[in-house]
């Protein structure tokens, strides 16, 4: 499986990554926060792509050095991009490709956009994403790619 398919379906498909870390960032100071954007940071999808190819037994060894919850978490995330079929896993593919595009504030920004419209409701996230403060926040291909996200909100 691509590093690819992997690394998009963690920001398109699976949700709280991005939380997380803003949740993190707010808790540090400035400064702090400042080190942390500048230091290099290892890819998640580079360690679930070495997870999956794997054996049983060397998953299960390597996910028990985890915390039970970030286990848990990573165990999810496997299982989902497992269950995915071939066509699902190629919209990841061109998803995650588009997004690679874009330079790397605009990456953030799309993914903050879509972690806090899974948060909404139907109705609000149609609304969202149908709104002139959307349009102005994002670019055309901006707006493209996180209504492929929402296929029946962002119609």
């Amino acid at each position: 499986m691509s590093l690819r398919i992997i690394t998009c379906g963690m920001f398109l498909c699976l949700p709280g990554l991005v939380s997380a870390q803003a949740a993190k960032n707010k808790a540090l100071p400035k400064t702090a926060r400042q080190a942390d954007k500048q230091a290099p940071r290892s890819i998640p999808g580079k360690q679930i792509e070495r997870l999956q190819k794997m054996t049983s037994e060397e998953r299960e060894k390597a996910l028990a050095n985890l915390p039970s919850e970030r286990r848990q978490q990573v165990e999810k995330q496997l299982n989902r991009l497992d269950q995915l079929t071939p066509q699902q896993r190629q919209q990841l593919d061109q998803r995650f490709e588009k997004l690679q595009s874009f330079p790397p504030a605009r990456q953030r920004a799309v993914r903050e956009e879509v972690q806090n419209l899974r948060k909404l409701p139907f109705a609000d996230r149609q609304a969202r994403l149908h709104s002139e403060e959307f349009n102005q926040q994002f670019s055309a291909d901006e707006q493209d790619l996180i209504r492929s996200v929402f296929p029946g909100a962002g119609r």
